[in-house]
């Protein structure tokens, strides 16, 4: 278990370098001369020439990417065009609330996902079958923009039961005030992570109550609640887990269109609005940000995949 710990951790070094270099070659190929973003459109030549010297853009890329990717390993994504914040001040503040609504999106996911999947594969071919299946396809089809906006005009607009600009409330410090403030968000993300669960926990289920050891205790009398429930979901959820930690680390590095439909304050929205502003230091390094926590996330849902499942810690000599 520890050599196949110490190998995945090792092959995040290669991740995240090529993931730099991308990084660094998407905001430089991006059309537009950032040096307007500090000097404005009104300055001549010369102070141009100035900043982009000052800034090191009249270097050569490499150059550019290695004093760009030293600073970083130290710690610093350089400062905010626009505001001449640090940029790690400006990720590190709007984290919690990703992590909040991430947290929020997954428990709605979760609730509404695995009971239609179990549902649904307990019931295959029947009328309810059908209808999860077209729930999982409603909810994966429709754009989270969409819901968002008819969330907004439903409980918002309409019933005035929810403010229809969502802001970070912390729930250790006012529970109620933090649900009103962040269900608009987490239920338009939850929505459509819920049809991805369902989706994968029933095919899960189809093909674990398709096997002997199950058609063997249904044989000797075992209750259908208790086989699927307990025996089958058990199996079942090993799989479930890879996509649900997949959603989770894509949510941790924010959710761009929803957060912007509800002007809550994330992560994702400090990187549009920084595209907006072309604002380049701050999207190159929330993006970075972003892609180190999902290849994280990613390596810890692995590892737990391989804790849990006896055959794979086994294969990897644990």
């Amino acid at each position: 278990m520890l050599r196949y710990l110490g190998f995945r951790v090792l092959q995040l070094i290669p991740i995240m370098i090529l993931a730099s270099i991308g990084v660094f070659l998407m905001i430089h190929l991006v059309p537009g001369d950032p040096v307007l973003t500090v000097t404005g459109l009104e300055a001549s030549a010369e102070q141009m020439a100035r900043v982009r010297h000052e800034m090191g853009f009249d270097q050569s890329l490499p150059v550019q990417y290695f004093d760009w990717i030293g600073r970083v390993l130290t710690g610093d994504l350089g400062n905010s065009l626009v505001s001449q914040k640090p940029t790690t001040e400006l990720i590190v503040d709007r984290m919690p609330a990703t992590i909040q609504l991430t947290i929020a999106t997954m428990f709605i996911g979760l609730v509404l996902g695995i009971p239609f999947g179990l549902i649904s594969a307990s019931r295959k071919g029947s009328w309810i079958d059908k209808m999860v299946a077209g729930y999982s396809s409603f909810s994966l089809a429709v754009p989270t923009f969409v819901v968002g906006i008819v969330f907004i005009l439903i409980f918002g607009v309409e019933l005035e039961w929810l403010p229809t600009a969502s802001e970070y409330i912390p729930f250790w410090d006012d529970p109620g005030g933090a649900l009103k403030a962040t269900i608009g968000p987490a239920f338009t993300l939850g929505f459509y992570v819920s049809g991805v669960i369902a989706r994968f926990v029933r095919a899960s289920m189809v093909e674990v109550l398709g096997l002997d050891y199950i058609r063997t205790a249904r044989a000797k009398g075992v209750g259908e609640a208790k086989l699927v429930y307990k025996h089958a979901f058990r199996a079942a959820s090993l799989p479930t887990l890879t996509v649900v930690g997949i959603q989770f680390g894509t949510f941790l590095g924010g959710s761009l269109v929803t957060e912007s439909v509800f002007n809550y304050p994330g992560v994702g929205r400090l990187i549009l609005k920084a595209i907006l502003n072309r604002d380049f230091v701050v999207v190159q390094g929330a993006v970075l940000v972003v892609v180190a926590i999902f290849t994280l996330v990613n390596l810890v849902t692995d590892v737990l995949y391989s804790f849990l499942n006896p055959r794979i810690r086994a294969g990897n000599g644990g």
